[in-house]
């Protein structure tokens, strides 16, 4: 009885942490949402190109650049992540995305992190871009993962992949060793 309790009172707290990360994501996404987040995603890819060597290069190759300026992530035992992201390039004008998954497997804690898509191929930007309904990571395409070594240099095994994942700048302490599916949505600008 007293496990049950304790378990029910875990998946509570997920739960709300879900919907505390997930409720922005839901509220109505304005201009002036779509400018700081147009503002934020230029200073993570400056960031970026300061901090990894051949990140120019990487990105001008790109077909598609989507920048997730902060996502959030976490949870106990259950988790989520959560955040906003805008495609830089790769359409005639930016296009926004909201970003949620949900984690299962071994997860404590918060944290953040910036993450940049590069899609490489103009078969990946289509199906990124084509809107019919969610993109999720992992039906819809596989993410190769980038390494930046810790002086900043990229190993260049995976970079040539359709889609390559470039995480960076995480704040915050978690342990996880998860699986998970995420996915994006697109996100109407209102007026």
């Amino acid at each position: 009885m007293f496990n049950r309790a304790i378990n029910a009172g875990v998946m509570s707290a997920v739960m709300a942490f879900g919907l505390a990360l997930s409720g922005p994501a839901q509220a109505e996404f304005t201009r002036s949402d779509a400018t700081a987040l147009d503002i934020a995603a230029e200073k993570t890819l400056s960031q970026f190109r300061a901090d990894t060597k051949g990140a120019d290069a990487v990105l001008a190759d790109a077909k598609g650049v989507l920048v997730c300026p902060k996502i959030r992530k976490g949870g106990f035992g259950v988790g989520v992540e959560g955040g906003k992201c805008v495609l830089t390039s790769g359409s005639d004008e930016h296009l926004y995305y909201g970003l949620a998954a949900l984690k299962a497997g071994f997860i404590v804690g918060i944290a953040s992190h910036s993450m940049i898509l590069a899609l490489n191929t103009d078969t990946a930007l289509a199906k990124f871009t084509k809107g019919e309904r969610e993109w999720e990571l992992g039906v819809d395409a596989s993410v190769a993962v980038a390494k930046i070594s810790a002086g900043g240099d990229l190993d260049t095994t995976n970079l040539k992949k359709n889609i390559v994942s470039f995480i960076f700048g995480s704040k915050g302490l978690i342990a996880d060793a998860t699986f998970e599916g995420a996915r994006f949505k697109k996100l109407d600008v209102k007026q």
